[in-house]
């Protein structure tokens, strides 16, 4: 198993897992979330942008998991104290090779990379049913600071 910075040839296999990864979403929440048709621009942004990377998980030749990680900060007000943070943007190791310890490596590698630009923490979003997913993040340190919640009106 490899984990590495995604490279340009890198965007179709990126593609795929980014279209597993809207598809999975919409499952669990298909009143919120519908399956996307990703074609490389996204990837290719990040992978040419300076401020966020995409690490990919290999495994014999083919990527079978990724994480997209970026920097931000938190807003500038007086009311907020101020930090600059890793964000996992979109995370995903492919149905067949979930359950191995990809996650975890995919993870580490987006702690080192907050770590190595002097950043504070690292945060995510996920889906209030993704139980599995949720207990996956408990078990890499992360802890629940707030809600997003929704009302329909």
């Amino acid at each position: 198993m490899e984990i590495r910075l995604a490279a340009i040839s890198d965007i179709q296999p990126i593609c795929e897992l980014l279209n597993e990864f809207f598809q999975y979403n919409a499952n669990l929440q298909p009143e919120y979330c519908r399956a996307g048709k990703e074609l490389g621009s996204y990837p290719e942004s990040i992978i040419k942008g300076e401020d966020a990377d995409i690490f990919i998980a290999v495994d014999a030749g083919s990527p079978v998991g990724m994480i997209h990680v970026r920097e931000a900060q938190t807003p500038p007000y007086d009311s907020v104290v101020p930090h600059r943070y890793a964000e996992v943007i979109d995370f995903i190791v492919t149905a067949t090779h979930r359950r191995r310890g990809i996650g975890a490596l995919l993870m580490a590698a987006a702690k080192e990379w907050g770590k190595a630009r002097n950043l504070d923490y690292i945060e995510l979003f996920v889906l209030s049913n993704a139980k599995g997913e949720q207990l996956f993040y408990d078990s890499e340190g992360f802890k629940t600071v707030s809600h997003n919640m929704r009302c329909k009106l």
